[in-house]
Parts: structure tokens; C-alpha cells; sequence
């Protein structure tokens, strides 16, 4: 598979690869452009209805995971619902393997990242005298609640969207991360049993947890057996609750021909690999502390949404930064019977959320 996508995208560049080198406003649903931030030029897709005056710009997670190939597929199929009312901007993040322009990023890599946010909102509405709308999903919504923290009312969106969006890690939080994950687990039984699914199961896992006060380290050689099981459990039973969308390989050649941009280095994501970026951005997370951070968010407008069942955003964490964030103007969505892609799981349910927000 990696050989056939690298000729079929050695193919696609040769063919197609091009870019707009002038700006102009363009009415029309669709646009290619880049955004300067001193010498990097930031590749930005607009699609959807420009003429709302009202743009959502995107911020992919992963991190760092190929945004123009997620809206060239349209993964979320944003298409023919989101996009008959807004346009949403989806922007390339540094590090996904495209580069233009200079690509060093230092020990800064999450801050580059929130400048150049920055930058595209600022354009975004310069541009087309919109209201703009930022989402980000998973590491990108981490993002989004970063840079209400870094730019507080100085910020060019007028309201934000986290989706999915984990405020706890692995190493500076990770017990704090674990109470989520275990009340998580006790919640989802008590629910399960209440709906009558898999009632034997997860009796057994309410007996596990009784059992298991604290979802921690152990000393030994298996020092991970706690966290193992309970991923075990929410494999067995709590996946299944809900429908991946899986990628099919018409997705990648329609990304491989018609994305906007050279799709060669995406794929071989050899800037990703080669310089570390996904271990710099892990230290910075850490380094970070978000979760100690939430108190800053005191005036703008933000919606958190996650699924009832997501286990990587659990609505036991979000409910904690609900409570953390002091601004007037913030509400909470769980939408039920779906987990880490909710946008996907429950897509009408999520899609009114928006709307209703937005507004």
C-alpha cells in the first residue's frame, strides 16, 4: 500500500500541483490560498457558504494530522450539511509533511502553532468580513482552549468550540486523568446495566473496580496491568456502541489527485518523523499544564462537546473543565451513544448542537 500511494501520489503532483501565488476574495464555494506568518506560508482551504458571513476555522487533530486531505474526502461529511450554512476554513498545521517556506520551529512548536491560528483568524476576517467561528477536535480543540488562554479578549474568533478535547496527559496530570478514566468506566456500567446491555459484563467490571480503588502504576513487572484491563474493558464493551467510518481507498486516491496541495511529503510525513515534531509537542503538553490553566477563560464564548462514550475525552474530564472555566458564556453538550468522533457518531445531533450555537 505505502509504494502504491507514493507513485500514484508522484503521479498526482506531476499532473495537478498548484497554488494561487495572489489573493483575492473569491464568492464562489471553494478557494486555495496561503497565509504569510513571517517567512511560512500557512495553506488554507475555504469551502462552503462564504455569503453567512460566518466562518468556522477547523483545527485538526492528531496532532498535527493532514487537514486537507480530511476536508478533500470530506471525512465528516461537512459537504452537504455545515457547509450549506458557513464556510469552514480547514488550515494545514506545520509538521504534517507539507513545508513552505522556513520550517524551524525551536522548542516552541504549540505556541508557532497558536500564532499561526492568529494569523489565519486575523486574515479569515480581514478578508471576508465574517464572523469567525474556531473548532478544534481532539489535540486541536487542546489548541483552541490554548489560545483563549494566550489571547484572552485580544482573540479574533468570536466563539470557540472544543471538541473531544482532553485537558489531561499522561505524565504532569496522569493520576488526575486516571480518577476521569476510572469514574468513567463505573459511570458507563451503571448506564450499560440501566439499559439493559451486557448486564453480566459489566457486573464483573463494577467487581473489578471495587476491587480497584486507584487506576495507577504498580511495582512489578507488569507496572501497566491496571491501565491495560481497563482498556480491555473499553474495547470489549464500550467500542461497540457506536460505528467507526472506516477510509476506504477511493479516499485516498480522491486526496492523492484532487487535494489542493502537493500531497508527496504528507504522505511520507518525513518532516513529522525526521525532526521529532510529535515528541516535541508531547514535552510541551506536559510542560504546559492546560488543565491548571482553565481559570483564564473568563469572557469568551465557548461550547465543550465530547460523546457519552468517548474514552479518550471522557465526560467525567470535560465536566471538571466545565466547572474550571469561570466565563459567563460557556455551555456543555454529551451526546449520547457516541465517542472520540461524535461529529461522526451522532452527526445530525452534533450538527444542530452547532447550529444552535453559532447561530
Amino acid at each position: 500500500m505505502q509504494k502504491f500511494m507514493l507513485l500514484a501520489s508522484i503521479l498526482a503532483f506531476l499532473l495537478c500541483n498548484c497554488s494561487k501565488e495572489t489573493f483575492e476574495v473569491d464568492t464562489a464555494s471553494k478557494t486555495f490560498f496561503h497565509v504569510k506568518n513571517g517567512d511560512y506560508l500557512i495553506p488554507v482551504l475555504l469551502r462552503g457558504n462564504t455569503a453567512s458571513k460566518k466562518i468556522i476555522l477547523y483545527v485538526q487533530g492528531g496532532p498535527a494530522g493532514n487537514t486537507l486531505d480530511f476536508a478533500t474526502v470530506d471525512y465528516p461529511e461537512w459537504k452537504n450539511t455545515l457547509e450549506k450554512d458557513y464556510a469552514i476554513a480547514y488550515y494545514e498545521q506545520r509538521g504534517t509533511g507539507n513545508r513552505q517556506g522556513n520550517f524551524d520551529f525551536g522548542q516552541n512548536i504549540l505556541q508557532t502553532y497558536i500564532e499561526d491560528l492568529h494569523k489565519v483568524a486575523a486574515f479569515l476576517k480581514k478578508a471576508y468580513g465574517a464572523e469567525i467561528i474556531m473548532m478544534g477536535h481532539s489535540f486541536g480543540g487542546g489548541l483552541t482552549l490554548r489560545y483563549m488562554i494566550e489571547y484572552g479578549q485580544s482573540g479574533i474568533p468570536q466563539k470557540y468550540i472544543a471538541l473531544n478535547a482532553p485537558v489531561t496527559t499522561d505524565v504532569s496530570t496522569a493520576s488526575l486523568r486516571w480518577q476521569f478514566r476510572r469514574a468513567f468506566l463505573f459511570n458507563t456500567a451503571k448506564l450499560e446495566i440501566s439499559r439493559n446491555r451486557k448486564v453480566e459484563r459489566w457486573n464483573e467490571v463494577l467487581k473489578w473496580l471495587e476491587k480497584t480503588p486507584v487506576i495507577e502504576k504498580i511495582p512489578g513487572d507488569a507496572p501497566y496491568q491496571l491501565m491495560q484491563q481497563w482498556n480491555e474493558y473499553i474495547e470489549e464493551l464500550v467500542y461497540p456502541n457506536y460505528a467507526e467510518k472506516n477510509v476506504k481507498v477511493r479516499d485516498y486516491l480522491k486526496a492523492i489527485f484532487f487535494s489542493p496541495y502537493n500531497p508527496i511529503p504528507a504522505y511520507l510525513r518525513k518532516d513529522f518523523e525526521d525532526k521529532g515534531i510529535g515528541s516535541l509537542i508531547l514535552q510541551e503538553e506536559e510542560d504546559y499544564v492546560l488543565i491548571n490553566r482553565l481559570s483564564k477563560i473568563d469572557q469568551q464564548a465557548v461550547l465543550l462537546i465530547t460523546g457519552r462514550y468517548d474514552d479518550i475525552c471522557v465526560p467525567e474530564e470535560l465536566s471538571y473543565v466545565f466547572e474550571k472555566i469561570p466565563s459567563p458564556e460557556k455551555q456543555i453538550k454529551i451526546i449520547d451513544e457516541a465517542g472520540h468522533d461524535s461529529f461522526l457518531h451522532q452527526a445530525a445531533e452534533f450538527n444542530q448542537i452547532l447550529k444552535s450555537f453559532i447561530q
